[in-house]
């Protein structure tokens, strides 16, 4: 077994290979190392339909995925995995599945592999081994892709043409994570960090669809006497306060759990699989955090407060998503009308009026009930 590594210098420069001889897979010695015209033309062919496959991807994970596929289909291989260096690709390994008789008729799947230590083969390896492996760098820094057991008999190949590989997958790969930062700053409100008010809708209609009907439960908050912080200190000051609530929440939320801005001082939260015992806690435990909070503007100091309305359904019948929001908003506003500074919760099967717990946080009065 005998490997093949092609480096790129950020420039895209070719650097030296080391080229393999292996039957089936080297630089044509017959021809001084450079390609046929015949393989020229195959490997123009295979770039061109490789390139544009590829390049029209927007997700890093399917451009890797559509690669996998291909570059199967041209030298047959028994893993491909894909390694990225600076941690904002997860490395993603891809095998063959077989359908029936022949490589054409395996598709490419995605697997969960631990990363391989590298090998290094001076001869065809031996037992369960077959055929070598082919390492190829990205340029950029970006990483590399290592294809594992290339089949034995398979055809030539030139080192540009790996090279040219690497630089198209590169190039895609690049695009397509930036469109996904684009994207993903396109979900995120700015000032916090959080899911913006379209990102958030958007997950309740996915919770909406599906199958399963696991207990769920929304949070509404708004933070107390907003306006009164833009009147006196201004509005710098003002989203000093909203950027520091935001962080709180983040802060006190769970794992699974999903917070977004939802407008001006106003966020809400989804907590998925959430019975309302612990969406309650999980409410109060928001609560205290922001009331925790203190600000000095022109040398005053400044505490604030906020209100939260807490809704939760046991099952999906009890009714839609939306509807859920609605309820939990419906709780925020009683609760401020009530004295803010205060959790309440509306229960879809509840009745109208329940008992309300009091409690007294500092010299912050707060109520906790059920609507």
């Amino acid at each position: 077994m005998s490997t093949r590594e092609v480096s790129h210098r950020s420039s895209y420069r070719q650097e030296e290979t080391r080229a393999p001889y292996s039957p089936g897979w080297k630089v044509p010695e017959e021809t001084g190392g450079v390609a046929t015209v015949e393989q020229q033309l195959a490997e123009a062919r295979f770039l061109v339909d490789f390139c544009r496959a590829i390049y029209g991807e927007r997700d890093p994970k399917v451009v890797c995925a559509i690669a996998a596929q291909a570059l199967y289909d041209y030298f047959g291989y028994r893993l491909a995995q894909f390694s990225f260096v600076d941690g904002e690709l997860e490395s993603v390994f891809f095998m063959p599945r077989r359908k029936g008789e022949g490589r054409g008729s395996c598709d490419v799947s995605p697997v969960e592999l631990p990363l391989l230590k590298k090998r290094r083969f001076s001869l065809a390896g031996s037992g369960g081994d077959s055929g070598f492996d082919i390492t190829v760098r990205f340029p950029m820094g970006l990483g590399q892709l290592r294809i594992v057991e290339v089949e034995q008999e398979t055809r030539e190949a030139s080192a540009e043409f790996l090279q040219r590989i690497a630089d198209c997958l590169a190039m895609a790969l690049d695009t397509a994570i930036e469109h996904s930062r684009l994207q993903e700053l396109s979900l995120r409100d700015p000032m916090t960090g959080l899911l913006n008010r379209r990102a958030f809708e958007d997950l309740l209609d996915i919770e909406e669809e599906r199958r399963d009907s696991p207990p769920l439960s929304v949070l509404m908050i708004d933070i107390d006497d907003f306006k009164s912080v833009n009147d006196r200190f201004g509005h710098p000051a003002g989203d000093e306060v909203i950027s520091s609530v935001g962080k709180a929440i983040v802060e006190a939320l769970r794992g699974a759990d999903l917070a977004a801005r939802y407008g001006g001082e106003e966020f809400a939260v989804l907590l998925p699989a959430t019975v309302v015992k612990d969406a309650y806690s999980v409410a109060e435990r928001l609560r205290s955090r922001i009331a925790a909070l203190a600000f000095d503007f022109c040398g005053e100091r400044l505490e604030v407060t906020a209100s939260l309305g807490v809704a939760n359904r046991t099952v999906k019948e009890d009714c839609s998503v939306r509807e859920l929001l609605g309820l939990a908003d419906q709780a925020l506003y009683e609760a401020k009308r009530r004295g803010k500074n205060r959790t309440l919760i509306q229960d879809p099967s509840a009745e109208k009026e329940g008992n309300v717990r009091h409690s007294r946080k500092g010299s912050h009065p707060s109520v906790s009930g059920t609507l």
